[in-house]
């Protein structure tokens, strides 16, 4: 089970990126139909239910699908570490974390993560629970429903109009509503019903059910039915016309419900951020042209970037101090800033003659560590001070190799460090998460 958990965990984490994403959009896009912010949404439900993706050179993510925020084996790990790709993020959960003791029975953060899965679990079986127990209530209020046509009931427990069901739909309405009210409610829920909203909340809830555990879902279900609303709210002005703006906002004052209902299901007619809607009804004018086409292509483009996994085919060249353990590199990146870097040495303050004697300095910024992997194929190159394996004392000194043992050999006697680590930075090729070379260069060993 804690696998399983750990994997809504990576889910949750990437999907946290893009609902943060998606709200500063919708933000930009405020003009747009809010059918488009509506549709947006999809982007944050997919991101939180797969696991996998396709991949991209345009993607938004700062991470691989190969190189997980927590990677899987973080139980095992000598040192725990965390690769969300959001530095903030990074560091505080980093400085949290502990090695497991040596010689401890059990690794505490394999307990830690089966604690966390059955946490999750219960909780999961607990919003289920609460949300069978609300539909049993509703449909207890329901029992002296009488059918007025079609699909459309009316009750006089009701307080609001909803749609309820999912394979045959049905409208329920307040009774006491006048002709005027009737019409704009039952174009308002018909319209849902097309759209198939009734299905989309409901995966919407489920979905929520899943990530409880993360504060941003809870957003992102809130503003995406806020959004469901207002693009309906939308459809009904465009069919019905200007005229009837007034009388549509005072049906939405007079049947709110006041709160956004959280089981999945109905879908009321005056549920949510009521005052919003209003607002947006009566501010309501018909987008142009230019302006729908616009924000459906930067929709478009932004689903498709935040869908997209980043292209771990193209190499990526980083920069930092190391430290080797097994099969893993664990990189603190720096910035080595040179002589010719003008604009960045006064940025920072430094002064050439003191803080670059060797015609170099090297800007650690923080000490976050990620981690890639070792492969067989990773080739190793460093300068061989102590002509260990190359014998040409005039030439460079320059020795490659595909043998690590022969790369940790020199760490340990060039730097006598256990575990070998460097302290001057080394230049780290990495693809897919794996690392493809090693290099040392002369000039930065000074």
């Amino acid at each position: 089970m804690s696998g399983l958990f750990l994997s809504v965990l990576n889910m949750s984490f990437t999907a946290s990126y893009v609902i943060i994403f998606v709200i500063l959009v919708r933000l930009l896009l405020k003009r747009a139909p809010k059918v488009i912010s509506y549709a947006l949404w999809s982007v944050a439900a997919i991101r939180l239910v797969l696991p996998f993706s396709f991949e991209s050179v345009f993607s938004f993510l700062p991470w691989s699908t190969s190189n997980v925020p927590i990677p899987v084996d973080i139980a095992g790990q000598q040192s725990p570490q965390l690769q969300n790709g959001i530095e903030a993020v990074d560091a505080f959960v980093r400085s949290s974390l502990s090695a497991p003791a040596s010689g401890a029975s059990v690794n505490p953060w394999q307990l830690y993560l089966d604690i966390g899965a059955y946490i999750w679990i219960a909780g999961v079986i607990a919003w289920l629970g609460y949300s069978f127990l609300s539909i049993l209530s509703l449909k207890r209020q329901l029992k002296d429903a009488q059918l007025m046509e079609r699909n459309i009931y009316k009750s006089r427990n009701l307080k609001t109009p909803f749609v309820l069901g999912l394979i045959r739909p049905r409208i329920y309405l307040p009774t006491g509503l006048n002709d005027e009210d009737r019409a704009y409610i039952l174009l308002h829920e018909q319209t849902h019903i097309r759209r198939k909203d009734p299905i989309i909340k409901l995966a919407a809830f489920l979905i929520l059910t899943i990530h409880w555990f993360n504060p941003l879902v809870w957003i992102a279900f809130m503003l995406m039915s806020t959004d469901m609303e207002l693009s309906c709210d939308e459809r009904v002005l465009k069919e019905m016309g200007k005229d009837v703006k007034k009388p549509y906002a005072n049906s939405l004052l007079s049947l709110a419900a006041g709160r956004h209902i959280l089981n999945g299901s109905p879908i009321a007619f005056g549920e949510g951020n009521v005052k919003g809607r209003i607002k947006n009804v009566l501010n309501y004018k018909k987008p142009r042209l230019w302006v729908i086409a616009v924000s459906a292509i930067v929709a478009a483009a932004v689903g498709i970037g935040l869908l997209a996994n980043p292209d771990s085919s193209v190499p990526k060249l980083i920069t930092g101090y190391m430290v080797i353990e097994d099969n893993l590199v664990h990189l603190d990146e720096v910035e080595i800033i040179t002589t010719e870097d003008a604009a960045r040495i006064e940025a920072l303050g430094l002064d050439p003659n003191a803080d670059l004697p060797s015609g170099y300095y090297v800007y650690n910024a923080g000490t976050e560590k990620r981690t890639f992997e070792l492969t067989n194929h990773t080739a190793y190159t460093f300068v061989d001070f102590n002509l260990q394996f190359v014998t040409d004392e005039d030439g460079d000194r320059l020795y490659t190799t595909s043998n690590k043992e022969e790369f940790i050999r020199h760490l340990s006697d060039a730097y006598s460090d256990s575990p070998p680590a460097q302290r001057v930075p080394f230049f780290v090729e990495v693809k897919g998460g794996k690392v493809i070379s090693i290099t040392e260069k002369f000039e930065f060993t000074m």
